[in-house]
């Protein structure tokens, strides 16, 4: 049942335990889903390319697959994101989205996973992929703290489904704010404080970002964190 979920929602169920290598090892994503498709224009597989973030010393465990300790499935990596080393600024389509026409599109599909639950599979799909969610990491000079913009298509929200417009707005802070601090015993991007703040209200923990592999695919320093997750998850394609 958990499977054909997932594919009636153009997503698929990966093992965690070698999430090492099917979210870090390739860099060509698989061949694009009715989605993608027929939605974003995609006509074959997308080439990756690193984003450059895993050569700042401070960042480096960021490209590696990084878990959100307490939470259920949530994996990631910014290993294939958009780092723009002068604005010390990456951006992650946590979904994927519309990039352009062709076999380019598509490419940061499958780098953020989530529980195998119903909702997962709606949400990602209707909020994330359709909208264009990007996740924007603006770190300080220190990179010991980065602010984390949430950007979106809004017209989804009002049931408008036009895939291919850009981003065009974010979550006002007034509302939510986030942000992610390096904790003290880390200097290399390996662990995290996720903090969010709500109504302008103090900011509070809401999770710890650990790294479980290293970009090159290696066993990281928290990869005991990742027998916590559940044995199977799901990413889009």
């Amino acid at each position: 049942l958990q499977s054909c979920l997932a594919a009636c929602c153009c997503m698929e169920m990966k093992e965690r335990d070698s999430v090492g290598e099917w979210m870090l090892s390739t860099n060509k994503t698989k061949a694009p889903s009715l989605l993608q498709k027929f939605c974003f224009c995609q006509s074959g597989p997308s080439e990756r390319k690193p984003s450059g973030i895993e050569t700042v010393p401070h960042l480096r465990g960021l490209a590696g697959v990084t878990v959100q300790a307490g939470t259920r499935g949530a994996l990631q990596t910014l290993k294939w994101a958009k780092w723009d080393a002068a604005k010390r600024q990456v951006d992650l389509k946590v979904f994927g989205g519309f990039t352009d026409c062709g076999g380019s599109g598509g490419s940061e599909l499958g780098l953020w996973s989530e529980a195998v639950e119903a909702q997962c599979c709606f949400l990602p799909q209707l909020f994330g992929r359709c909208g264009n969610s990007t996740y924007r990491f603006t770190f300080s000079e220190d990179y010991r703290r980065a602010d984390i913009a949430i950007m979106g298509n809004a017209l989804v929200f009002c049931c408008i489904c036009i895939p291919c417009l850009p981003v065009m707005c974010s979550v006002p802070k007034c509302c939510f704010a986030f942000e992610m601090v390096q904790t003290d015993n880390s200097t290399d991007g390996t662990s995290w404080h996720r903090n969010t703040s709500t109504c302008g209200s103090d900011f509070q923990l809401s999770y710890h970002l650990k790294e479980v592999y290293t970009h090159e695919g290696e066993v990281g320093k928290y990869h005991d964190e990742l027998k916590e997750q559940p044995q199977q998850v799901m990413v889009t394609y």
